[in-house]
């Protein structure tokens, strides 16, 4: 019992650090929030916003090959944080630093937003021949204590994977540099995995694949790179010393929370034609909101808050209720109590009476009047009939009629 209370004391612990550590203010610390508006603003050219749901948007890239797929045209550098990906196109420098890729049956190869920067969000595998990496989906999250987990079961398919042998790797890939899906599907089964990041010192590292791996099995050296993050909104560039042969920095423009607020502007993204075959319920929504969606926020808070109060309102008025009915059942109750014997001696009277009268009832079925009693009776009745007046005249009319016998006599 103490190891399991000691275990969830220690869990507690690590999730207070964990929101301490996202929600302390630090000036190097390159997680930062952004405005969907100022991804909008700066993706627009080159893609289209779509509206899947209230709130919940996504942009797709447009004028690219069939084959395409993210993570693909560019290179690796090993930074101070870590493997960096640099990519050629215009997009890359927010599409492979911030959000997570996913390829629909549908829409093709979308873009979900999220506000967490970092160097890349790939997932590795490698042999002792060939090593790869994939975009993270949206089920992949991020967190300062446990790196990257997935909130559902995740396979990653064949076409997310890029395979290349080691001493391509540091150079800039192309189309024909990467393996096919045949040998890609080979190394998926024969490769091992190398997902890890971590946070040191307020940055996101993506340690990937070891760099003396790498190094060793590629045969060159890898040296370091400083990453210099800008305020001037100029994407990400290489600066090179020594006639261009040497990297000697790469400058990123990493926006403030300030420039952020500025940036926002209205998103015109057009209705989605069908859903995502992506599991919307197993998707964190991107944090990133406009000031407009913030409002709806409120406003809906506000809305929960007055539904709340009025269910507490009618609670009230219920349990009031409620009482007064228990008073005025207690007080029948009472008033039953108090009078219980008076009832039941009416009941009991009306109930001798009833028997009474039945036991009359039986008797005068089984002792009936003798047949002398009754002839004397109807004699009597007789009598009386005859003494009345109406009985004389009837008499005195009977005997003024002639008769059919006296005139058949006179005949």
């Amino acid at each position: 019992m103490k190891r399991i209370l000691f275990f969830l004391l220690m869990i507690s612990i690590i999730i207070a650090l964990d929101q301490k550590s996202w929600t302390a203010p630090n000036p190097n610390h390159i997680d930062i929030g952004v405005s969907i508006g100022f991804f909008h603003s700066s993706l627009s050219p080159h893609g289209e916003w779509i509206e899947m749901e209230s709130g919940f948007r996504v942009w797709r890239p447009i004028n690219i090959q069939n084959h395409w797929r993210p993570y693909l045209l560019g290179r690796w550098i090993w930074t101070d944080y870590g493997w960096y990906w640099m990519s050629n196109e215009p997009f890359g420098w927010i599409t492979y630093h911030y959000g997570r890729w996913y390829n629909d049956d549908y829409y093709g190869w979308i873009w979900v937003p999220d506000d967490v920067w970092g160097p890349a969000w790939v997932e590795w595998r490698y042999d002792n021949s060939y090593i790869g990496w994939a975009p993270l989906p949206p089920y992949a999250t991020f967190s300062v204590s446990f790196g990257i987990s997935f909130t559902t079961h995740w396979t990653t398919p064949v076409h997310y994977w890029n395979f290349i042998p080691y001493h391509h790797f540091g150079n800039v890939i192309h189309y024909k540099d990467i393996a096919s899906v045949g040998q890609t599907r080979r190394l998926i089964r024969t490769t091992r995995t190398g997902l890890q990041y971590k946070v040191s010192n307020g940055r996101i590292i993506n340690r990937g694949v070891d760099i003396a791996i790498i190094e060793r099995r590629g045969k060159k050296r890898i040296s370091r790179v400083q990453v210099q993050v800008m305020h001037k909104q100029s994407g990400e560039r290489i600066i090179r010393s020594n006639g261009n042969r040497v990297i000697e920095r790469i400058e990123v423009y990493r926006p403030t929370k300030d420039e952020m607020q500025r940036g926002i502007v209205s998103i015109n993204a057009r209705r989605g034609d069908r859903a995502l075959s992506i599991d919307m319920k197993k998707v964190e929504r991107p944090r990133i909101e406009s000031r407009k969606n913030s409002n709806e926020r409120s406003n809906r808070e506000s809305v929960r808050s007055d539904a709340r109060q009025t269910e507490r309102n009618v609670q009230r008025k219920v349990q009031q209720q409620d009482k007064r009915l228990n008073r005025k059942v207690k007080s029948e109750e009472q008033t039953r109590k108090s009078t219980p014997r008076v009832q039941g001696g009416k009941l009991q009277q009306n109930r001798k009476e009833m028997r009474r009268e039945l036991i009359q009832r039986y008797e005068r079925k089984q002792n009936p009047t003798p047949r002398t009693t009754r002839e004397t009776l109807q004699k009597r009745i007789e009598r009386t009939r005859q003494s009345s007046p109406s009985a004389k005249t009837d008499r005195s009319s009977r005997e003024k009629r002639p008769s059919l016998n006296d005139d058949k006599r006179e005949d």
